[in-house]
């Protein structure tokens, strides 16, 4: 019987990680408006910075999620804003694991990755997470008023 052939050479299902991490309850909040357009996802957490919280409990809590999380096929890691303290603290992961850091999350990134991890490899995943956030940041009235 012939196998199925999946993107980057994988046969089989694919199960990419994917981790929220963001300043307060930002990506809590994300997560839950997808899952509401999208429905109940598996294999996806949020990390969140709390203000009273030092980046070293957050790199700790953040490497015990990455193990938990990649299931093999890596993981998608989505922060808030770059420079800021949860993308920082994801970074030198991107040396030591298999994972793919992206920062400015908005939904429809989100929902990009979700919807389309069983069916990409990272690398593809990441690219076209990264090109679905930039398409949908558009000034409107520019599209409207032309």
């Amino acid at each position: 019987m012939p196998r199925s052939v999946f993107p980057c050479g994988h046969a089989g299902k694919i199960m990419i990680g994917i981790i929220v991490v963001t300043h307060g309850k930002f990506g809590e909040e994300m997560i839950s408006s997808a899952e509401s357009i999208a429905g109940r996802a598996e294999n996806i957490r949020n990390i969140h910075l709390p203000s009273e919280e030092s980046p070293e409990v957050l790199k700790k809590r953040f490497e015990a999620v990455i193990s938990e999380m990649d299931k093999g096929d890596g993981v998608l890691v989505l922060t808030d804003m770059l420079g800021g303290t949860p993308c920082n603290i994801c970074l030198p992961y991107t040396r030591t694991h298999r994972i793919e850091v992206v920062s400015g999350i908005n939904l429809y990134m989100l929902l990009t990755a979700m919807i389309h991890r069983e069916k990409m490899c990272l690398d593809e995943l990441t690219n076209k997470v990264v090109e679905a956030g930039q398409k949908n940041i558009v000034n409107l009235r520019r599209i409207v008023c032309h």
